[in-house]
């Protein structure tokens, strides 16, 4: 099977449709929203744990597989959120929760050649990399369809930058 994220590592793209009202930010702890409707918090992390503690340096961002996703732009597309079934055996519930979003970065960010970034779910905390939003990912889908119920196809930017 082939790199399916390879063309994400090494040609990042802009969105191809307008910019929703709203906007994100993951700081390691928690992953905000603000815009239209208010305020909106969802505890999440970023990478495997070491020696129980997840790190965010800049080395760690670099660590393909065990990593947090690295600081910068980056946008998602509500359109594009996945609902897991039963069925699906690449993206097990336990490890991804009920819903996924694709998180791609913009061409200027610094992805250290890394890619298939994702916002989901699971059962126990950490990930290759993605914000993994564990039992707050229904939560977040909910508040995210409410943000947006009335905006047409959007995108919306997502800033990650990790406490100092």
């Amino acid at each position: 099977m082939g790199d399916r994220y390879a063309s994400e590592r090494y040609a990042p793209t802009i969105p191809r449709c307008a910019r929703a009202s709203i906007s994100l930010n993951f700081d390691g702890k928690y992953l905000r929203g603000s815009g239209i409707g208010g305020f909106m918090q969802f505890s999440g992390v970023s990478g495997r744990k070491i020696n129980g503690v997840f790190e965010y340096s800049i080395d760690r961002q670099r660590t393909p597989d065990h990593g947090p996703i690295p600081e910068g732009e980056y946008w998602i597309q509500p359109s594009e959120l996945q609902e897991n079934s039963w069925y699906r055996l690449r993206n097990p519930r336990m490890a991804w929760g009920n819903y996924w979003i694709t998180i791609h970065p913009y061409p200027d960010t610094q992805t250290y050649k890394r890619g298939g970034f994702f916002i989901h779910g699971g059962s126990t905390q950490g990930s290759a990399g993605c914000i993994d939003l564990t039992d707050q990912m229904d939560r977040f889908v909910l508040a995210l369809r409410k943000a947006i119920a009335k905006q047409p196809e959007c995108y919306i930017p997502l800033t990650v930058s990790y406490s100092k």
